[in-house]
């Protein structure tokens, strides 16, 4: 009987044990939250209230140079049509002499508004899933392959015209140029601070006006410089838009190094991969902000800030 009475304490101790460990167990998840949660607001707080600096004037000019290849290949392709028709229908009669098929024009030119539909929604959906730091970079690296290619396009040996590769190589700088607009955009818009983003958006998306004038301005130049060759041999417009087309890749060889070493954005870090310390850390290694707050001991920053 003693026996029975004495299994029977034991067993009773035992749903009080467990209870005061799940009890402790939701205390400290609890607690974790809550420290979680400031570090949250306290890195948030950090980024938005900070002053604007040379980091976000960086930021605006790698992404408004993005912004501003892109508008130089969507006009350019414009002025070299217009070229292309003295070199490949110079020997046409009546009005169709020097001058592009108003089809093979209207498919030329927009090939590249298509291709920015599936760059737009491809690029979009891939910074969501895999993060902005990851794709940023590799849309550029396709419109500096894909603006070299089409410059240097030419007829196959049978089937394709010059028309019809520079198609293909202008469809896919289109996916590049389509993948620049949401990464660019919210890469700039998840850096800056309140007080200043939709000036920094609108800086970037002003870029594209200047890509437009550059695209002319060089044209001029380039036919300004071949005025004596042109004069003389009509042919030699096949160089000048040529070398029209294939300067659009200057200012993305320029931007191309920041582009592929940019930091993750704080806001993603926080709100996608749900990592509060890492965020807090890059605030501090982008912005040179430490992140105030009585969870910021637990986060680990560099002695100077970087990508500055």
């Amino acid at each position: 009987m003693a026996d029975v009475q004495e299994s029977t304490a034991l067993q009773g101790t035992k749903p009080a044990h467990h209870a005061d460990s799940s009890s402790d167990s939701l205390k400290d998840a609890t607690y974790q939250a809550d420290r979680d949660f400031e570090l949250r607001q306290d890195a948030l707080a950090a980024i938005d209230n900070a002053k604007f600096g040379w980091f976000h004037v960086k930021a605006c000019l790698v992404a408004g140079v993005g912004f501003f290849t892109d508008s130089y290949d969507i006009f350019a392709i414009n002025l070299c049509s217009l070229i292309m028709g003295y070199v490949y229908y110079a020997d046409a009669t009546g009005d169709a002499a020097n001058t592009t098929p108003t089809k093979i024009d209207m498919w030329v030119k927009g090939a590249t508004q298509l291709g920015c539909i599936f760059g737009q929604f491809g690029f979009g959906y891939l910074a969501d899933r895999l993060g902005r730091k990851r794709i940023y970079g590799v849309e550029l690296i396709i419109i500096i392959v894909c603006t070299l290619g089409g410059s240097f396009a030419g007829m196959t040996a049978r089937g394709l015209s010059v028309y019809w590769v520079l198609f293909i190589w202008r469809f896919i700088l289109g996916v590049g140029i389509g993948g620049d607009y949401p990464v660019s955009a919210i890469i700039t818009s998840e850096f800056a601070t309140t007080k200043n983003r939709g000036a920094m958006i609108a800086a970037v998306f002003a870029m594209q006006g200047f890509g437009i004038v550059a695209a002319a301005i060089v044209a001029i130049v380039v036919l300004a410089c071949f005025r004596g060759a042109v004069d003389g041999d009509q042919l030699m417009l096949d160089y000048v838009w040529r070398i029209i087309m294939g300067l659009g890749v200057v200012p993305g060889l320029v931007a191309l190094y920041f582009r592929l070493t940019i930091p993750e954005t704080p806001r993603y870090t926080l709100d996608v991969e749900k990592n509060t310390q890492r965020a807090a850390a890059d605030v501090h290694k982008t912005l040179g902000l430490k992140v105030a707050g009585a969870a910021a001991e637990r986060v680990l920053v560099a002695d100077k800030p970087t990508w500055t």
